[in-house]
C-alpha cells in the first residue's frame, strides 16, 4: 500500500486498511478514519442513497451516502498531492493537517437526512415545520445552537446537524480526541490540552467539514496559512465532493461521463491569500465536469419518477409530523438516527396505498403540462425564477393546491425545473476568470434555460378557460396591464393548462410581494431598480452603459445606504469589495430570462500574470432589455392598483429617494471609468 510518486512535499500516512472502490479502484485509511467508519453514525450513511428516489429510474443508482464519504477523503487527498509547487506560496503540510483535512472530507456529509435532500425540502416548501421545530428543539440542540450562534434559518440544513454530530456524538468525540491527544501531548501542556483538543474539533475539523470560515485565531499558526487552501478544496468550484458525486453518480446511473483527475496534476495553485487558482491546461478536465454537472441534473435529477415520489414523500411526511406530540424530538430523530428505510416505514405506516403504487412504478404517472422557457414571456420567467429561490419554495405547495382545487384533480404536484449554476469565484493563474471560457460560459448560460415550470399526475388537466375567468375576475393578472399587454405575456400560450399555470405563476409572485411588506424587497426588483436608475443617468449624461464590476460598485454601494432597514427576499452576496460570484449569477440569469441585455466591447487590459502583458479581451456593458423596462414599468403602476403592492411602496419609494441621492457618485463612478 505505497503511496505513489507524485509530489514530495506530502508527508506519508500510516495505512491500515485498504477498501475496494469502484471508482478509484482503492481507498487507503488510517487507524483513526478505520475507527470512524465503525461508528453507529457514520454506519447510518451505509442505509441513505445518494440520489433519494432516483433508483425508480436508474436502478443502478442505490449508492450511499457512505461510500461518497470515503470517496470525498480521497478526492480530497488526490486533490492535495496534486498543488503545483510555488514560490509565491510554498506548500507545507505536515501529517497532521493532512489527516486533519481528511477528517473533515471523511465526516462532511454525517449530518445527512434520510433520502438525501427531500428533508430539506421538506423544510422550505412547509416552513410551518420549521417553527414547530424551533418551538420544540431538545435542549442538546437548543444549547449548541446558542453556544456556536448558529442562526435558526440553518437548523433544517444537513450542515448544522453535520456539525452538530461532529461536536456532541460521543464516539466520534472520542475518536478524534484520542487521535488528537496524541499528536499534540508532545506539544500542550496536560492543562492546556483538553482546551486545544476541544477546539480543533469544534472549530477546525466540524467548520472544515461543512465549508464555515475558520477563525483564524484559533488556530495554530503553521495551520492557518493552510486553512484558505482546505476550504477551497472542500467547497470551491472545483471541490471534491463536486469531483466525487460526479464520477460516482454518472457511474451508478450508466450515463457517459468519466473524468480524469489526473488532468489536474500540477494543474493548481496556491496564491499569497492562500486562494485556490488554476491553469488553463485544465480547462478541458472543467469543462467536462460542468457539462456533467449539468447533465446529471437535467437527466437524473429532474426525472419525473424522482421528483414525483420525493414531491409526495414530502407532502405525505409533513401531514404525519403536524400531527406528532414532539415535532422537535420526531425531527432530530429522523436526521440523526433513521436511514431510508426507517423512514419508509414510517410513511407507509399509514397504508397509503398510492405512494405504495409509487414506489413499484405501478402509478399511471405522466406530465400533463408545462410552461416551457422559450414559450415563455420573460415576466413570466422571472416569477418561475422567483419561485425556484428557497425563499420562495414556499409558495410552490400553495400553487399546487390552487391547482388541484381548480381543476380537481389531486394527484397533480408541480415542479419548477431548474440547473442551479456554477459557482465560478476561482482564478486563472495567468489572470482572468473561468466565465472567460466560452464553452463555460455556454454551459452557464444553458443552465438558465433550462428553467420550467411541470406539473406531473395522473388523469387529465381539464381547465374550461372561458368559465374560469368568469367565476375568478382576479385572474385578469394585473390591474395596469393593458390587453395588448396582456395579449403579449400569455396570448402565445395556446392551451388552456398553460394559460392557467401562468395566472398562477404571476398570483404566487403577487404573494411574495405582500410577504416582503415595507421591510423586503425581491432580489429581481433591486437589481432592476439599480439598472433603471444606472440607464438613465446613462442617457442623461451621454456615459457609457457600466460594465459588470462598476455595476456591481453601484448595487453594494446602494445596498449598504438601505440596510438593514431592506433586506433582499433571495440570495445575492454584496459583502466583498471584488465582485462576487453570486452577483454573476445573478446577473447573468437575469439576461438570460431577457430582462436584461448587453453590447460587447473591446478593451485593452493590463494582464494580472507576472509578465504584465497587454491582454485585449471582450468585455459586456449591461443595460435593461426592453422586457426589462416593462417589468420595471409593471410593478410601478400596480402601486395603487393592486392591494400586495400597497405596503411593498414603501420599501419602493425609500429605495428610490436612497438611490437619487447617489446620483452624482454613479455618475462620477461611470464617467471616471479607466482600464483596469
Amino acid at each position: 500500500m505505497n503511496e505513489k510518486n507524485i509530489l514530495p512535499h506530502l508527508p506519508r500516512l500510516n495505512w491500515v486498511q485498504t477498501i475496494p472502490d469502484p471508482i478509484w479502484r482503492e481507498i487507503p485509511i488510517t487507524e483513526v478514519e478505520r475507527k470512524i467508519i465503525q461508528t453507529t453514525a457514520f454506519y447510518r450513511l451505509r442505509g441513505i442513497k445518494q440520489l433519494g428516489f432516483a433508483y425508480l429510474a436508474y436502478p443502478g443508482a442505490r449508492h450511499t451516502r457512505f461510500e461518497h464519504s470515503l470517496g470525498v477523503m480521497h478526492t480530497t487527498d488526490m486533490l492535495l498531492k496534486m498543488m503545483r509547487k510555488s514560490e509565491e506560496n510554498p506548500i507545507e503540510v505536515s501529517s497532521t493537517d493532512r489527516q486533519i483535512l481528511r477528517l473533515a472530507a471523511l465526516l462532511h456529509d454525517i449530518g445527512h437526512p434520510p433520502f438525501s435532500h427531500a428533508m430539506e425540502n421538506l423544510f422550505t416548501y412547509y416552513p410551518d415545520l420549521v417553527e414547530l421545530f424551533q418551538q420544540d428543539l431538545p435542549k442538546p440542540l437548543k444549547d449548541f445552537t446558542v453556544e456556536r450562534k448558529i442562526d435558526k434559518k440553518q437548523l433544517y440544513k444537513h450542515e448544522f446537524f453535520t456539525e452538530y454530530i461532529i461536536c456532541t456524538d460521543d464516539d466520534i468525540k472520542r475518536i478524534l480526541s484520542d487521535w488528537l491527544e496524541d499528536v499534540l501531548g508532545e506539544i500542550y501542556a496536560p492543562k492546556e490540552l483538553e482546551f486545544q483538543v476541544n477546539s480543533m474539533i469544534e472549530k477546525i475539523i466540524a467548520k472544515l467539514a461543512v465549508g464555515k470560515e475558520v477563525s483564524l485565531d484559533i488556530v495554530p499558526r503553521k495551520l492557518a496559512t493552510l486553512i484558505p487552501l482546505f476550504r477551497s478544496i472542500m467547497s470551491g468550484d472545483i471541490d471534491a465532493d463536486k469531483i466525487d458525486y460526479l464520477m460516482r453518480d454518472n457511474h451508478y446511473c450508466g450515463l457517459p461521463y468519466s473524468h480524469d483527475p489526473d488532468a489536474l496534476r500540477d494543474q493548481l495553485m496556491v496564491d499569497k491569500k492562500g486562494n485556490l487558482k488554476i491553469d488553463r491546461g485544465a480547462l478541458l478536465f472543467v469543462q467536462s465536469l460542468l457539462l456533467a454537472r449539468y447533465r446529471l441534473i437535467t437527466e437524473v435529477h429532474h426525472e419525473q419518477w424522482d421528483v414525483f415520489a420525493t414531491s409526495r414523500a414530502i407532502e405525505l411526511l409533513h401531514k404525519l409530523l403536524i400531527h406528532e406530540k414532539k415535532v422537535g424530538l420526531r425531527l432530530v430523530e429522523i436526521v440523526t438516527q433513521w436511514n431510508d428505510s426507517k423512514l419508509l416505514d414510517y410513511l407507509l405506516g399509514n397504508q397509503n396505498a398510492n405512494f405504495q403504487q409509487i414506489l413499484t412504478t405501478a402509478y399511471p404517472l405522466t406530465e400533463l403540462a408545462q410552461l416551457d422557457f422559450l414559450e415563455t414571456h420573460p415576466s413570466i420567467r422571472a416569477c418561475i425564477e422567483i419561485l425556484s429561490n428557497p425563499a420562495g419554495n414556499h409558495h410552490i405547495p400553495e400553487l399546487q393546491k390552487e391547482l388541484r382545487d381548480l381543476t380537481g384533480n389531486k394527484s397533480l404536484i408541480v415542479h419548477v425545473r431548474k440547473v442551479k449554476l456554477p459557482e465560478f469565484s476561482m482564478k486563472l493563474i495567468d489572470g482572468g476568470e473561468l466565465l472567460g471560457d466560452a464553452i463555460l460560459r455556454g454551459i452557464s448560460e444553458e443552465s438558465v434555460a433550462g428553467l420550467k415550470l411541470v406539473v406531473y399526475g395522473r388523469g387529465q388537466l381539464n381547465v374550461d378557460w372561458d368559465a374560469l375567468l368568469q367565476s375568478k375576475k382576479e385572474f385578469l393578472p394585473c390591474a395596469a396591464c393593458t390587453k395588448e399587454q396582456r395579449q403579449e405575456c400569455i396570448g402565445n400560450l395556446e392551451m388552456n393548462q398553460k394559460r392557467l399555470l401562468a395566472e398562477l405563476v404571476v398570483q404566487r409572485y403577487r404573494e411574495i410581494v405582500r410577504e416582503c411588506a415595507h421591510d423586503k424587497v425581491t432580489v429581481i426588483d433591486f437589481l432592476m431598480f439599480v439598472m433603471k436608475k444606472v440607464d438613465e443617468i446613462c442617457r442623461e449624461r451621454n456615459l457609457k452603459n457600466p460594465i459588470r464590476q462598476h455595476l456591481y460598485t453601484i448595487a453594494r454601494n446602494f445596498y449598504e445606504s438601505v440596510s438593514p432597514r431592506i433586506q433582499l427576499y433571495g440570495s445575492l452576496d454584496l459583502s466583498a469589495d471584488e465582485i462576487t460570484s453570486s452577483f454573476h449569477q445573478q446577473l447573468r440569469k437575469y439576461e438570460q430570462l431577457g430582462l436584461i441585455g448587453y453590447s460587447r466591447e473591446i478593451r485593452r487590459l493590463k494582464s494580472e500574470d507576472k509578465f504584465e502583458r497587454q491582454v485585449f479581451r471582450f468585455d459586456r456593458r449591461f443595460h435593461l432589455s426592453p422586457y426589462g423596462d416593462m417589468w420595471f414599468d409593471k410593478i410601478t403602476k400596480c402601486f395603487g392598483r393592486v392591494e400586495a403592492y400597497d405596503v411593498y411602496k414603501q420599501s419602493w419609494d425609500e429605495l428610490l429617494a436612497t438611490l437619487d441621492s447617489q446620483r452624482e457618485d454613479i455618475a462620477a463612478l461611470l464617467q471616471n471609468e479607466v482600464d483596469e
